[in-house]
């Protein structure tokens, strides 16, 4: 039997861009401690079903039932994620419920009174941001887009766009704020931002996700971001660095985040009593500023030695990330090449010998691995720009070419890297949707509603890096409306245990297992694991839940699984009555 600490996560969901990461953290800093890390989706409290994809995904806050103090050591919990549809006095109930059941609790990118936790610094990033506006691009009118939904990140996001603007000075109007609706439909409240306000200069997006339905407003009437209207956002997701022009951003890192939480818990397990704990964010120049766009715009200081630590951290930012001095020889080969190139500008020497010697100091820094620790649009921004600031260094046409000849061959090094890197990643989606479609196949195919029938269940999961997972039913199906209370049967029955790739169906007899060693039952691995509980429900009935390695693809389609799992038990149910 495995015996290791147990920690919970609450999460939203784990599909989200914010959640993949955190976890991420969490599970990176817990690599070598006697911990099992067991991620448990309870989704959104209070959420309106009306209009959304899944009407039954109230079901997934019985998944917090399964937490009990004698099954987890030590719980974290995402409190604004999952309470970012209801008010703070129905969060704070819940958590309140939690602690009620005896265990330490300690909570990730939120703040409670009461709860000790980690959160970010919002406001750091965002000063910088607003100050690059006022005092790099000389911008004063500056309004503000939220989404209504309240939590401590939000409101913190606000203060910091109030307290920046009152520093300088400059004034925030009445209809300078718009506040969105719930619906993930913006742009009614975006077109009334700038009708409002039609001197608008720049807008700071609370979010990415609001920041990318300005885009589309502003498209719609014929704006371009970044030239017409400078846009910010906060959160730095991957859409807002993909998107054209590439969204300038907040970066809060889940991930550095992560790390933090958990050696939080682990001062909570060593009997220390903790308190809060803040981790930086860090603003993020591309496009959707004009930095890009615009060669007046472009950066004078680019080619000065003295600054070349301030563009290191400021292209591969995901560096701060990183303990210790891994970094340090990616950022020696940064400025080794940065500083020959600055050399080649300067002494406008184009020979094949050094035009190479340039080209072998780029690989040098390629076989770093750096190209991991930034977005590819703001490497690519930043090459660009590079490009501009050392053509604007020549007069000759003759000279201008030599450089641009040599910069696209650096570019095309670089590009041609990322382009495989997407290409690896596209072909492991493609892999994945087949399996995904042949396991649709195997796991209803069957026709008798016996305990042998379970094993399509986690038959295929092996495709998705799963070697460990554990079918759990209850002895009846349980009937649960939405806004009803629930109560979780005391024992379970452990229909099929997957240990290490191995499959067994338990006898009746070895079934019955108690709510309290459902993280610990006489089957589940004796190695650490890092596993996700997921409910199985049809619609208003649940019929137990389904504990299985997270793995990356099942971050992907761990929701998707679920669905197809709960499908399967529920054909079972039928076949057996």
């Amino acid at each position: 039997m495995n015996n290791n600490k147990k920690i919970g996560f609450l999460v939203s969901g784990i599909t989200d861009e914010f959640t993949r990461p955190l976890c991420k953290g969490i599970i990176e800093e817990a690599a070598n401690d006697a911990v099992d890390i067991i991620v448990i989706p309870v989704k959104y409290i209070d959420r309106e079903m009306k209009g959304i994809p899944d009407l039954y995904e109230y079901q997934y806050k019985t998944n917090a039932e399964n937490v009990m103090a004698e099954n987890i050591d030590v719980l974290i919990v995402s409190a604004d994620t999952i309470g970012c549809l209801t008010t703070k006095e129905n969060i704070r109930s819940f958590i309140d419920g939690l602690k009620a059941k005896g265990i330490p609790i300690l909570l990730a990118a939120s703040r409670m009174e009461g709860y000790p936790g980690v959160t970010f610094d919002n406001k750091v990033g965002i000063i910088d941001g607003i100050t690059y506006l006022v005092e790099e691009l000389k911008i004063k009118n500056i309004c503000m887009l939220r989404p209504l939904y309240n939590n401590t990140d939000i409101d913190e996001r606000c203060e910091a766009f109030y307290e920046t603007m009152d520093f300088y000075k400059l004034p925030v109007g009445p209809n300078a704020v718009i506040t969105t609706t719930h619906s993930n439909d913006y742009e009614s409240d975006c077109y009334r931002l700038m009708d409002l306000n039609p001197d608008v200069e720049a807008v700071f997006c609370v979010t990415d996700a609001v920041a990318m339905e300005f885009y589309k407003a502003m498209k719609n009437r014929g704006l371009v971001p970044g030239k017409d209207i400078k846009i910010m956002g906060f959160d730095n997701s991957i859409s807002g660095s993909m998107i054209t022009p590439s969204l300038t951003t907040i970066e809060a890192s889940p991930e550095m985040l992560g790390r933090r939480v958990f050696k939080q818990v682990r001062r909570i397990m060593d009997g220390w009593d903790i308190g809060d704990s803040i981790v930086p964010t860090r603003f993020i120049l591309r496009d959707s500023f004009g930095s890009f766009l615009n060669r007046v715009n472009v950066d004078e200081k680019i080619l000065d030695k003295n600054y070349l630590d301030k563009y290191f951290h400021r292209v591969f930012f995901k560096f701060d990330n990183v303990p210790g001095s891994e970094g340090l020889e990616t950022l020696i080969q940064f400025k080794t090449l940065l500083n020959v190139l600055i050399d080649y500008v300067n002494d406008a020497d184009f020979s094949i010998e050094r035009s190479a010697f340039l080209k072998q100091k780029l690989d040098d820094f390629l076989k770093t691995g750096a190209l991991m620790y930034t977005d590819a649009n703001v490497l690519l921004a930043y090459i660009s720009r590079l490009k501009q600031a050392i053509l604007d260094h020549f007069d000759s046409y003759e000279d201008k070419c030599h450089v641009y000849s040599t910069f696209s061959g650096l570019s095309e090094r670089i590009t041609l890297i990322l382009r495989e890197n997407v290409i690896s990643h596209e072909k492991a989606m493609s892999e994945s949707f087949f399996t995904l479609k042949n396991m649709v196949e195997d796991t209803l195919n069957f026709s008798k509603g016996d305990d042998e029938s379970y094993t399509n269940i986690v038959s295929n999961l092996s495709h998705f890096g799963v070697k460990n997972a554990y079918v759990y039913i209850y002895e009846k199906p349980i009937i649960h409306k939405e806004k009803e209370p629930f109560k979780i049967p005391e024992k379970l029955l452990l229909k099929v245990a997957m240990t290490e790739g191995e499959i067994q169906v338990l006898p009746p007899e070895e079934q019955p297992i108690n709510l309290m060693d459902i993280y610990s039952n006489p089957y589940i691995t004796d190695s650490k694991y890092n596993m996700v509980l997921m409910p199985l429900y049809f619609r208003e009935t649940l019929y137990g839940s389904i504990l299985y390695d997270l793995t990356d693809i099942t971050y992907d389609n761990g929701e998707f699984l679920a669905n197809q799992y709960a499908n399967a038990a529920r054909v079972i149910d039928i076949l057996n009555h």
